[in-house]
């Protein structure tokens, strides 16, 4: 079972946006995929969402799927989910999933860092990433506090997590940072660049080459951490 967070900043998106990615995974892996519908900023801030995935994750437990059977997924705002669902899921002392995979993942809401494409990036904009903070993260919450921002986080005792990052995107260094802190805390992770492409390029899985060719590299992973 892949748990699949989607993106959109927190504030838009769902299962029918992200067809094309779940589509591909379901069919390449020849496996089950749940596409959580979490709630959206700005009615529903921080921590909604991630105690929707928490909860979803939970309730995939109860009907028979093993931790070693579930990969927790997500693209850009889904992939900062998924990280920090996984370090909710942690704290909780809930048995942690097989892997995660990160596509192009917000890892510092503080968005300190960000990284300034020379051709810009198509899909993500400055102007957006500040909506997403200020609408879906409530005031009293520090950009840098280690629950929303999983790049200031112990990662200690993560699963093995995959990191799939493009060249011309605004997150780049958010991938590159997060990939560091991974390999200081003893964590099995493994990242890959995909030069001359944007934010979530895997998105136009079917219409690009190499939206293909990194779903296959994805369902290459999950194999290998024993899903399927």
């Amino acid at each position: 079972m892949i748990l699949y967070l989607h993106g959109g900043a927190y504030l838009i998106g769902g299962a029918h946006t992200h067809r094309a990615i779940c589509k591909t995974l379901m069919s390449t892996a020849q496996v089950q995929l749940c596409a959580l519908n979490y709630r959206l900023a700005p009615e529903h801030p921080f921590p909604a969402a991630r105690d929707d995935a928490v909860a979803a994750y939970q309730a995939l437990l109860e009907q028979g799927f093993a931790p070693s059977k579930i990969v927790i997924a997500g693209d850009s705002a889904g992939a900062n989910l998924a990280l920090v669902t996984a370090l909710r899921l942690r704290d909780l002392g809930i048995a942690l999933p097989s892997a995660l995979v990160c596509l192009s993942p917000l890892t510092d809401f503080s968005l300190a860092q960000l990284h300034k494409p020379e051709g810009g990036d198509p899909m993500l904009s400055h102007a957006w990433l500040e909506q997403s903070r200020r609408d879906f993260l409530p005031s009293q919450i520090d950009p840098q506090d280690p629950s929303v921002s999983p790049v200031f986080a112990d990662l200690t005792g993560l699963p093995p997590i995959l990191i799939q990052v493009a060249e011309q995107e605004l997150l780049l260094n958010d991938s590159l940072r997060f990939e560091q802190r991974a390999k200081q805390a003893g964590l099995d992770v493994r990242l890959e660049f995909y030069p001359g492409v944007w934010h979530v390029f895997q998105a136009h899985a079917g219409l690009l080459k190499v939206s293909d060719y990194a779903l296959a590299q994805v369902v290459s992973f999950i194999r290998e951490k024993g899903l399927s």
